[in-house]
């Protein structure tokens, strides 16, 4: 098996161990607002013709992009999550794929390809990444756009002194009906953070791991070049606010190198 098909665990088993209640844990960290953006965002450059989600999961962003004019696809490598987008109110809007987004031809191009919310960090390994750039350069039409959105690392809670100082415990959400807690550990020459993310309710606990790569603007500009791929436009945010030293992540525009 080549490089592509060793997609780490924790990749894989994101949307298996979570499928059943992504939507509360969406709704819990206030995911709406940021979806409404998202479309707005995205709707110009699909400019009502085809799009592609990668790691579509529920739809979040499919589905209201499928309502603006677009024919949306959506491609996952968690059965489960594409069974609960096929069976949300306009699932069968969205033409689903099961596939694993680090290697993949649907045999067609799209007006617009977009991996958003750091789907993109859980492909731990270069290869994989230049794998999927070079499959999303395939899938784009000639004038189409590229569009990814990630955070910007972030670092500094993993340089505490001492045999601990590669970890670190984070609350990421509480209220009167959960909480869900994250314990990570920063392998720094790996550009790796690995978690486990503990959600807690009164009838239930679980964890899901987490495993991702993390990478600075230059290099994802540096991995898209060796792939055919030219930045465009880069943000601050959903709302074109400019990226600069404040900025806690960044919405990248790409097109086919000319």
């Amino acid at each position: 098996m080549n490089d592509h098909g060793h997609v780490n665990d924790a990749y894989r088993a994101y949307g298996e161990i979570w499928s059943d209640i992504y939507d509360e844990y969406a709704e819990a960290l206030k995911k709406s607002v940021e979806t409404d953006r998202a479309v707005s965002f995205l709707a110009p450059l699909a400019k009502g013709g085809t799009a592609l989600d990668l790691g579509v999961g529920h739809g979040h962003i499919a589905l209201p992009l499928s309502k603006t004019g677009a024919s949306v696809h959506g491609l996952d490598n968690s059965e489960k999550m594409l069974a609960s987008l096929r069976a949300s109110s306009g699932g069968d809007a969205i033409t689903s794929h099961l596939g694993d987004m680090a290697q993949f031809d649907l045999g067609t191009q799209f007006d617009l390809v977009y991996c958003i919310n750091n789907t993109f960090s859980h492909m731990v390994t270069v290869e994989q990444q230049l794998g999927c750039l070079a499959s999303i350069v395939k899938s784009l039409r000639p004038n189409g756009r590229f569009v990814i959105h990630l955070n910007y690392p972030y670092t500094a809670d993993f340089s505490g002194a001492g045999i601990y100082g590669d970890q670190r415990t984070t609350v990421i959400h509480i209220d009167e009906r959960r909480a869900m807690v994250r314990f990570a550990r920063h392998d720094r020459n790996q550009q790796l953070v690995i978690s486990q993310d503990l959600w807690i309710t009164p009838t239930e606990s679980r964890t899901m791991p987490i495993k991702v790569r993390y990478f600075y603007p230059t290099e994802l500009d540096l991995l898209a070049r060796i792939s055919g791929l030219e930045l465009l436009e880069r943000y601050g945010d959903w709302q074109r606010r400019p990226f600069d030293n404040a900025s806690w992540r960044y919405m990248s525009v790409f097109r086919k190198a000319s």
